[in-house]
């Protein structure tokens, strides 16, 4: 399932020419074609299981075998084993949308079983059919939960005969605006607990079963995943953003994934963001593997993107799943599904640096691959003997509509496919299926402590669905469980699961927990030193505080980062004791590289990060030295936000402390720190104004740090951050020291120049206004977006600029276009109508573009390949496409966002809406010489200017005589001139169709 991905194949529902894209020579018409050409298409033509088999590459020493086929399944979208050893699939016939004029839904749960030697299911039934857009599927006692459009729902098979009989809606409110984007994944964790991925647009949860308990309000969903009890109570929020795909292994570590997002770690548990209001869900989730232009897939198919820039890299992620695959005692494997790249990707799975990372391995080819572009491997599902379970959707079409380019929303083969469906299994190579199911206590005892993987899961399913903390095992079950945990030679993960179902039924003794906390695995301490209550989410720890302190002395980062999550959760407020000080200022020190030991530090209490602040060492000892910056801001914007006079008596105190002397003698990296304090204090809800009712000692030493902003801010020898810091306490004094109108200046660095415009039309508006005003030409790209933000942050600035445009004392390409819109739509009626009029389009331009229109209006009749022509006549040398051309300009390849309008416009009137950025530049030499392009870099010694062609050219400061921008595109005007109406409908349509 997908976004802004890939689309499927090229079809004649928008009549155009298909050229195979896999081939260097493209044919403009299907008879150009080579005879090697034909064959291909010859054999990519025919879909049966057959065919798609013979198109299958994968990984050396694995094999690839048809587990199941249509019309046994049917369009496939997830699946998920039941503890009996049947694999229940959920099928979405009614994919991307449904028919028009349809009502009816087809969605279907089928259950595969009776598996031969080879692997394939010899038995398929229909569950549950009728079903609105089905997108997850859970086995669950007498039925399954379900993921469907807008609900959770339960279907239970009430006489066993292995049909649904009854429906209960447990849960709604799950946006549908979108089929690709919607709740999936009903995972049972080994906690007990079932996860929902939210499908990226969340929603508006309520329980709407009575087993559930009654909440005051909804739950909002806005970036987080679901979670909740299957016996009923319990629901709520957790954190995760996972599109189409969710993997908890045994250790109950949690992976989702999204389009450009191959896999994203759930790292931190919802409390604690709850708790810290300057945290959001975003902050408890990290990327796992390599996302969006860092990712790389190399498919073999005619892989397409309807986003140019796309290609290469994910942009359909989906299906991952990380369950726990050993490589060795250091790394496991993950997999993930590109199926717009008709591809699965696997990638090793690494701890470091207190972080999971994946890496794609290092390997030409994928691990599997297709050169058919009808495989749209969505899903993936753990096997036997270490194997896995590729679900795929088998379409031509796998983009949602809603993304398409408007010239292919109405593609005649949307549905095409959807009358078939594979499941593949990959193997090492011969080897027999052994077919395997748990179906008692003694089979799930046998199941979780075995080598087998599967097995261990079934297992922890099994008993889940059994027993619970009101209807517990029977004794032998707990005796046999207690000799796992005691059994040295005993896996960790089969350890690990045991612990976390005897804790969700109540059954953990303290001893045992103790002995878990002492393991050799460090995974297992750090589950252990996390386990909470029941294992409900929202519980209390476990472990004791002495015990969570205890353990942030671990070994293992992976451990001291679990037992810190568990202490800023579990310590009191009302008594941060100072041996627990103590301890977290040591933890600050020891782990001050630890990018989510700084996160959770930061998110103790704001009554702990008073104290922490206050039992700090002195400013000049070693410990304090070593924490890390972002930590010390941190604590004083959590006090700042919740008791601004106590925040300004710490931040005073500690200036005292740091410089005794006063600012001027202290070194360097003591003013920095000053600085980047006092600005977390002004972040959190310091004001300065609030120092009037202040001590006199405290007030005086906050007001020096006027002095020291201004130092900071126009001395380059400090961090660019810690200047940016001062810009902005300068911004808030009462005047800005003249000073500061040297950081517009072209030497300083762009990012200072940028706060200082801010701050200087915010604080000294009139200088400002003049100094751009007289050097109006010679600002570069970088600084008009600076100039014009800043002036967003007031009418009467914003009106002042629009005035100097409409008076040409400004040129229009001042203003970006995104910018031209805001003030055009700006809620001052007064603002907006003076912004419609500045960027209102010349009376002659009106016409010709009236006069146009049909260019844009009918470029299904367009020739490509005229059109082909006509832009390498007129085009190619500022713009790139299909490797013809150069990049001076802005990329026109991508044609998704680009309606047929907006291209017209855009040629017939090139200077209308330019880009900053692509704005054109003159440069007039000593010597004479007059040169024009686009601005490619500035500095204080030179000006690089890239030219028509793509070349570049660097000009010395010296030799330059005059440098301005210029008020026109680079791009020629008049082109009606060189173009009649049906050429530039060709030129349109190439610029609109040219890949497809």
């Amino acid at each position: 399932m997908k976004r802004h991905s890939k689309l499927a194949r090229i079809v004649a529902s928008v009549a155009i020419s298909v050229a195979s894209a896999a081939t260097p020579t493209q044919a403009e018409h299907p008879s150009e074609a080579s005879p090697s050409q034909t064959t291909e298409r010859a054999k990519i033509s025919s879909h049966s299981p057959a065919a798609s088999l013979s198109h299958l590459k994968v990984r050396e020493g694995l094999e690839i075998r048809l587990a199941a086929a249509e019309p046994d399944v049917i369009d496939p979208v997830s699946a998920t084993w039941s503890s009996d050893g049947k694999l229940w699939v959920v099928e979405m016939t009614d994919y991307p949308l449904p028919k028009p004029g349809k009502t009816e839904r087809h969605g279907r749960i089928r259950v595969l079983s009776d598996r031969d030697p080879s692997g394939r299911f010899q038995k398929s039934v229909t569950f549950a059919d009728g079903l609105d857009f089905a997108t997850g599927v859970l086995p669950w006692q007498d039925g399954a939960i379900v993921t469907m459009a807008g609900e959770i729902a339960f279907l239970r098979d009430i006489d066993g005969d292995g049909r649904m009989d009854t429906k209960q809606s447990w849960f709604k409110g799950f946006t549908t605006d979108n089929e690709q984007l919607r709740a999936n994944h009903p995972t049972l964790a080994p906690d007990g607990y079932v996860y929902v991925a939210n499908g990226l647009r969340g929603g508006t949860i309520t329980a709407v079963d009575p087993r559930f308990d009654v909440r005051a309000a909804p739950i909002k969903l806005q970036g987080r995943d679901f979670v909740f009890d299957p016996h009923g109570g319990y629901w709520g929020s957790v954190a995760g953003n996972s599109q189409h795909g969710l993997t908890i292994d045994g250790f109950n570590r949690r992976f989702g994934c999204s389009n450009r997002n191959p896999a994203i770690e759930s790292v931190l548990s919802i409390d604690v963001v709850d708790r810290d209001p300057f945290l959001t869900p975003g902050d408890a989730i990290a990327d796992v593997g390599k996302s969006g232009f860092e990712s790389e897939v190399h498919p073999i198919s005619n892989a397409w993107t309807t986003s140019n820039l796309h290609a290469g890299q994910f942009s359909a992620a989906c299906g991952v799943t990380a369950p726990g695959w050993s490589i060795d005692d250091a790394s496991e494997w993950l997999l993930v599904c590109e199926p717009t790249g008709s591809l699965v990707q696997r990638q090793r799975l690494q701890w470091k640096n207190g972080v999971w990372q994946s890496v794609r391995e290092a390997n030409d080819a994928e691990w599997l691959a297709s050169s058919d572009d009808w495989f749209r491997a969505v899903d993936l599902v753990p096997d036997v003997d270490g194997g896995v379970l590729v679900i795929d959707m088998v379409r031509a079409v796998i983009e949602h509509p809603q993304w398409a380019p408007i010239e292919l929303k109405n593609r005649l083969d949307t549905w095409d496919g959807n009358d078939l469906g594979r499941i593949w299994q990959v193997h090492a190579a011969d080897k027999p299926i052994q077919s395997v199911a748990v179906r008692s206590d003694a089979d799930a005892i046998a199941a979780i402590a075995s080598d087998d993987l599967l097995l261990r899961i079934l297992a922890s399913d099994y008993l889940h669905a059994r027993y619970s903390s009101d209807v517990s095992p029977g004794n032998n079950t707990v005796e046999a469980f207690a000799r796992i945990l005691d059994d040295r030679e005993a896996a960790a993960e089969s350890k690990s699961r045991v612990a976390l179902l005897l804790n969700r039924w109540g059954l953990l003794t303290p001893q045992q927990h103790t002995s878990l906390l002492q393991e050799p695995t460090d995974r297992l301490r750090a589950m252990a030193v996390k386990m909470r209550q029941g294992n409900r989410p929202d519980a209390a720890s476990v472990a004791t505080i002495s015990t969570q302190m205890a353990m942030t002395a671990d070994p293992a980062l992976i451990v001291r980062q679990s037992a810190l999550e568990a202490l800023v959760l579990s310590a009191s407020p009302k008594q941060p004791s100072d041996e627990l000080v103590e301890r977290l200022i040591s933890v600050a020190h020891h782990d001050h590289d630890a990018p989510w030991i700084a996160k959770l530090l930061i998110a103790v209490p704001h009554e702990f990060a008073s104290q922490l602040l206050r039992h700090l060492p002195t400013p000049q000892s070693t410990t304090f030295a070593s924490i890390d910056t972002a930590v010390l801001e941190g604590w004083m914007r959590r006090v700042a936000a919740k008791d601004p006079k106590q925040a300004s008596e710490i931040l005073a105190t500690w200036l005292i402390n740091a410089m005794p002397s006063g600012s001027e003698s202290a070194d360097q990296s003591t003013q920095a720190l000053a600085m980047n304090m006092a600005a977390a204090w002004s972040r959190g809800g310091g004001e300065k104004a609030s120092l009037k009712s202040m001590p006199k000692e405290i007030a005086d030493a906050i007001a020096k740090l006027d002095t020291l902003a201004t130092s900071i801010a126009t001395n380059d020898n400090h961090s660019i951050g810690t200047r940016l810091d001062a810009i902005a306490w300068c911004a808030k004094q009462p005047a800005l020291h003249d000073s500061l109108r040297g950081l517009v200046d072209k030497s300083v660095a762009p990012t200072v120049r940028a706060a200082a415009y801010r701050a200087l039309m915010q604080r000294d508006a009139e200088w400002t206004k003049q100094q751009v005003l007289e050097n109006a030409e010679s600002i570069s790209p970088t600084d008009r977006v600076a100039i014009v933000n800043a002036v967003r942050g007031s009418v009467e600035n914003a009106t002042w600029l629009l005035n100097a445009i409409r008076d040409d004392h400004l040129p229009r390409t001042f203003v970006d276009p995104s910018s031209m819109d805001w003030f055009r739509k700006h809620s001052n009626a007064e603002l907006s109508k003076l912004g419609r009029e500045t960027f209102a389009p010349a009376g002659d331009v009106l016409a010709v573009l009236r006069q146009y229109q049909p260019a844009a209006q009918q470029i299904e009749s367009a020739d490509v390949v005229q059109g082909r022509q006509l832009f390498a006549q007129h085009c190619a040398n500022c713009h790139r496409i299909d490797g013809v051309g150069h990049v001076v300009g802005p990329d026109i390849s991508d044609s998704r966002t680009k309606t047929p309008e907006s291209l017209l416009a855009a040629i017939l009137d090139p200077s209308s809406a330019i880009d900053a950025s692509y704005a054109s530049y003159s440069v007039l030499t000593v010597d004479g010489e007059a040169v024009s392009g686009l601005l490619a870099g500035e500095s204080s010694e030179a000006v690089t200017l890239t030219l028509p062609g793509g070349q570049t050219r660097r000009f010395e400061r010296d030799d330059i005589e005059i440098f301005r921008a210029s008020n026109v595109s680079l791009m020629p005007e008049g082109m009606h001139r060189v173009m009649n109406v049906d050429q530039m409908r060709n030129l349109i349509g190439y610029l609109k169709r040219w890949r497809y």
